[in-house]
This record gives C-alpha cells, sequence and structure tokens, in this order.
C-alpha cells in the first residue's frame, strides 16, 4: 500500500525535543544543577507553547479538533482494539488524542508552577519574588507533586506504545519518518512556520527566565 505522509516536520522534531528535555530536565534537578535546569526548562516553555498553538492553527493531522473525540468515540475504539478491528488512521486516535492533551497540559503546569517555585535554600523560580510566601510554597508543590503525575503519564504512554505493537501497530515508526500506509493524506501546513515560532519562544523563554 502506499505511503503518506501523516505528521509534519514540526510534529516530529517537538515530540522528540520534548522527550529529550524531560529526561534532561529531571536529570539536572537531581543533579541539583539548577541553572541549566531553568535553562532547559525555557527552551521547553517555548516547545509546549508552539505545540498548542500548532494544535490550533497547524496541519491537519496535527490539529486537536482532528483527534480530541467524545467518551462514546474512545470506548468504540477500545472495541476495536480489543476485536482486532481497529485501523490506524492519519492522525491519534480518539484514546491517544487525549493522551496527547493530558500530556501537554501537565507539561504545562510543570513548567508554569515551576517559574513561581523556591526551595528557600538553592533554587528560585523568576517570578518567586512576585507572589507571596504561601503562594510560592504551594506551586513549589504542585512543581513537584506534578512532576510525579509526568511520570504516571509518560509510562502510560510507553505501556499503550507497547501494546499497540504487539497489536501489529506501530506507533514509533510513524514519529520517526512521518508515514503511514492505506490513509487518505491529510493537509499539511509548512512545518517552517511552525519551527521558527518554536524557536522564537523558546529564545524568548530562555531569556526571561534566565
Amino acid at each position: 500500500m502506499q505511503r503518506v505522509k501523516i505528521w509534519d516536520a514540526f510534529v516530529r522534531l517537538n515530540h522528540w525535543l520534548m522527550v529529550a528535555l524531560v529526561v534532561a530536565l529531571w536529570w539536572t534537578a537531581e543533579q541539583g544543577e539548577m541553572e541549566r535546569h531553568l535553562q532547559l526548562a525555557g527552551i521547553l516553555g517555548g516547545l509546549i507553547v508552539a505545540r498548542i498553538l500548532w494544535g490550533l492553527f497547524g496541519s491537519e493531522s496535527a490539529r486537536f479538533s482532528r483527534f480530541v473525540k467524545g467518551p462514546a468515540a474512545v470506548v468504540e475504539h477500545f472495541k476495536e482494539l480489543g476485536q482486532g478491528q481497529y485501523q490506524p488512521g492519519n492522525t491519534h486516535n480518539a484514546a491517544g488524542g487525549w493522551a496527547v492533551v493530558a500530556l501537554l497540559l501537565v507539561l504545562l503546569v510543570q513548567f508554569t508552577t515551576g517559574l513561581f517555585a523556591d526551595d528557600e535554600i538553592f533554587f528560585s523560580g523568576p517570578l518567586a519574588s512576585a507572589v507571596s510566601g504561601d503562594l510560592s510554597d504551594f506551586l513549589t508543590g504542585i512543581h513537584k507533586d506534578n512532576f510525579n503525575v509526568l511520570i504516571a503519564v509518560v509510562v502510560l504512554h510507553v505501556v499503550a506504545i507497547i501494546l499497540y505493537r504487539l497489536r501489529g501497530i506501530n506507533l514509533v515508526a510513524a514519529m520517526i519518518h512521518g508515514k503511514r500506509e492505506g490513509v487518505a493524506a491529510p493537509r499539511l501546513v509548512n512545518a517552517w512556520w511552525a519551527i521558527i515560532a518554536a524557536a522564537a519562544l523558546a529564545t524568548a523563554f530562555y531569556f526571561f527566565i534566565n
């Protein structure tokens, strides 16, 4: 069957950069390298905002309106998957769409709360002094607890990828080369617009935070 491109270059690049940055942010926090942690957080913040904007105005397959479905669609998807009748389309499936939204929201909460976080020893976010000490402590707590939520979402994401692979559906390959067989080609917007916007946002956040 003919392979068509379903994921533009920005979606794929953004995906793998986020993976690398989350790992790097965890490592720098564990090692107490908070200056580097802040630098990387600024870049991640730019990528998050750019992906959200691309989900509103970008390529058809990347738009939230294309893959965020109601509960009935999610149930139907799992029913088809369980019966071996599911065939991948040219965007995220109904369950995967909600996984994307959940991951972006958790990352956005992590980034935003980090701006106000203050451990009162080694680290103080760039906006910590703009709020009261009690509010900063509250947001610091969310920042720490939300990381556990992020880990849970990531683990669920990985488990889902493995389960789909056991069903003969390779989700990772499509996110590498961007192509899938036997589906209609979605309308793709020039990814350079998103890449330039993401670079600009990442640079702006980088200098704002640091």
